[in-house]
């Protein structure tokens, strides 16, 4: 337990901390490839606006409104897809000669889809909210927290420090997400898989063939897209890796 909690710990102090440091200081870890609605960047204790082309770097905390989604390239041919009204940071992302050698993203709230690229012997790649750590090899998944209850602008930077732990759901779309609970209970995510991690230490995991509806490319989304982005089509529906003991109602998402 002490191990799983200095974890969680170290999480934390990286993906809420580092944000504050210097930009001079911190790494490019990717470029904005497509930006929508009102989306910002906190970099240095400021919000700054978010436009297409801009970088993003390895201490940032990407915000967006509630009509804001932007599309994340990272340099080692990552991509990351982040919703309407959503919060995310970045931390230790260090990339040499397009390979990733770490990285760790936390998710506050909101929707984001990860295409994480392939990786190398050695290099690491996690994703933490409040209720989870996820240990990522090369895959792709989402992740889904709901925004906390009293939240008027989601682009502020001014966050009340007593925020609720969040159920924090994850969908396997291909690969394999190894996922950590609060209390240390580890369960391996593969595509039609569905887990949620609450903060009173219950893991639920759903069977099922993958979400619908899901863009091979795209901005992640479960509101309807804006009328002038058309909606891309379904991906193929991969067999499920394992035979479920207990075959619960099909669950679905809709981007």
């Amino acid at each position: 337990m002490l191990k799983v909690t200095s974890l969680f710990f170290s999480l934390f102090a990286l993906v809420f901390l580092m944000p504050y440091a210097s930009a001079g200081s911190l790494n490019d870890a990717g470029k904005a490839s497509y930006v929508s609605g009102d989306v910002y960047v906190v970099r240095g204790g400021e919000r700054l606006p978010l436009a297409e082309g801009d970088s993003v770097f390895s201490a940032d905390t990407v915000i967006t409104g509630r009509k804001g989604r932007v599309s994340l390239q990272m340099h080692d041919e990552s991509k990351v897809y982040i919703g309407r009204a959503s919060r995310m940071s970045l931390s230790n992302y260090a990339v040499k000669e397009k390979k990733l050698m770490s990285g760790v993203f936390n998710v506050l709230w909101g929707k984001v889809r990860f295409l994480v690229a392939k990786l190398s012997e050695g290099s690491e790649f996690k994703v933490g909210t409040k209720t989870a750590v996820l240990g990522v090899r090369g895959t792709e998944f989402v992740v889904i927290l709901p925004m906390p209850e009293g939240i008027e602008d989601p682009t502020s930077i001014e966050l009340s420090p007593n925020l609720p732990d969040l159920i924090t759901t994850v969908y396997g779309i291909e690969g394999l997400v190894e996922g950590l609970s609060l209390k240390g209970e580890r369960v391996l995510i593969g595509p039609g898989v569905k887990v949620e991690f609450s903060a009173d230490n219950k893991v639920v995991l759903t069977f099922d063939q993958e979400p619908k509806n899901l863009p091979t490319i795209g901005i992640p989304d479960i509101a309807p897209a804006e009328p002038d982005v058309p909606t891309p089509a379904d991906i193929p529906v991969p067999t499920p890796p394992v035979e479920p003991v207990v075959q619960p109602p099909p669950f679905s998402i809709a981007f």
